[in-house]
């Protein structure tokens, strides 16, 4: 079939179920050419901790459709279609949480996060299929009015895919068409910190004994006696033996000097602990996030949340609204409804927090009794409806007006 889009009539077609069944199995047969890395950096806490909290994040905001009224005012749209794929299950092998958790996972760990949007007859979204990065390519197209345009190679599918039918988050990008991940940029930090992580195994792998040369003096060793003596020297002291830190008696010709750098002089610990900061740098997640509390107060943890719902939620808040309303709502949905993430979902572990929201909208009148019973899952009270305001406010020009004379008989 053919639609008009933006001024442009394209041919639509919608995949078949075999191609939908293939790409389902690439979903967990294929193998990313970043898979050995992204593994690897996934062993290192500090990576771990700042994909999760940010997945996480994504993961548990849920998604309110609005529709503006007239009056510029905007409603929850509970009936739209769209309500149920974003808030309950998106595709049939996903939940809403696990599908946004692993597209913002794609995002940092690969660069891309791809999703197909299967429509149906009447181009309305039936389901978001998530894709593996690898499985996409973007490619350039002329047609015949010589205008270049974007579409997606999928594995999978037999044609080339139209972008509104793509769902595609990028991370940090050069040209705004293909993301970069953040393990690319952070490759040398990553290193640096996985050679950290392999020179601390090796260090108490070994029992935390340090290395040196075993010298005989006066005499010459054939290759059995030093094979002996390897074999003497591990079964005393040696930590596959179970007597790591044990005593070894030493014959009168033999000298033992060791020549290894301690953890304290090779700045062991020091090094490890600034990976971690390094790390969440480049992920844009703070350290207290990453449980470093090295350098942390409580009021120094109360200003991190804000300042992780401003620094590093909100951009991905804002990224993930954008892509969601040009390619989920049609043309002519995009001027009446919206998509928006509710970020006040974050404050139901800090009641504390939740509390004083809840109370200042009351006390200037922008909630009702009601509504914050709703929030909190209470019934309904009669009468609940009704908005207040403080009685001791004023407009300006009645407190600088004269008072008004007393009617008679009025004291």
């Amino acid at each position: 079939m053919e639609i008009n889009i933006w001024g442009h009539t394209l041919s639509f077609r919608k995949a078949s179920k075999k191609e939908l069944s293939s790409l389902n199995a690439y979903s967990y047969a294929g193998v990313s050419p970043l898979i050995f890395s992204r593994d690897s950096a996934m062993q290192l806490s500090a990576v771990y901790r700042c994909v999760e909290v940010k997945s996480d994040d994504i993961g548990s905001l849920p998604l309110k459709i609005y529709k503006k009224g007239a009056d510029g005012f905007k409603q929850e749209a509970f009936d739209h279609p769209l309500s149920r794929i974003l808030n309950i299950e998106p595709n049939v092998d996903m939940s809403r949480f696990t599908f946004f958790k692993t597209m913002q996972a794609a995002v940092d760990l690969q660069g891309n996060a791809y999703a197909y949007i299967q429509r149906d007859p009447l181009n309305r979204v039936e389901q978001l299929v998530y894709i593996p990065s690898a499985a996409v390519s973007v490619e350039f197209v002329t047609d015949g009015n010589g205008v270049r345009r974007k579409y997606y190679r999928v594995q999978g599918l037999q044609k080339l895919v139209n972008p509104r039918d793509i769902l595609h988050f990028l991370n940090f990008s050069y040209d705004g068409v293909i993301g970069v991940s953040t393990l690319t940029h952070a490759k040398h930090t990553i290193g640096i910190a996985e050679s950290s992580e392999d020179h601390a195994s090796g260090f108490f792998h070994g029992g935390g004994n340090v290395s040196g040369i075993l010298t005989v003096e006066g005499r010459q060793l054939n290759k059995e006696q030093k094979d002996q003596i390897y074999e003497t020297w591990a079964s005393r002291v040696g930590a596959a033996s179970g007597a790591s830190g044990g005593i070894a008696v030493l014959e009168g010709n033999m000298k033992y000097q060791p020549i290894a750098v301690s953890p304290k002089d090779s700045q062991l610990i020091e090094s490890r602990l600034f990976n971690v900061g390094d790390i969440c740098r480049f992920f844009g997640v703070s350290p207290i996030k990453c449980f470093d509390l090295s350098k942390s107060s409580y009021s120094t943890v109360e200003a991190m949340q804000l300042q992780h719902l401003s620094d590093t939620l909100a951009p991905l808040v804002a990224k993930f609204e954008a892509e969601l309303n040009r390619k989920l709502l049609l043309p002519s949905e995009q001027s009446m409804y919206s998509i928006e993430f509710d970020t006040t979902a974050l404050l139901r572990t800090d009641k504390t927090a939740e509390a004083k929201y809840l109370q200042t909208m009351f006390n200037i009148g922008a909630i009702t009794i009601n509504e914050i019973r709703q929030k909190n899952n209470l019934p309904r009270l009669e009468g609940g409806d009704t908005p207040f305001v403080p009685v001791n406010l004023q407009t300006l020009s009645q407190a600088t007006s004269a008072p008004s004379e007393a009617p008679s008989g009025e004291m």
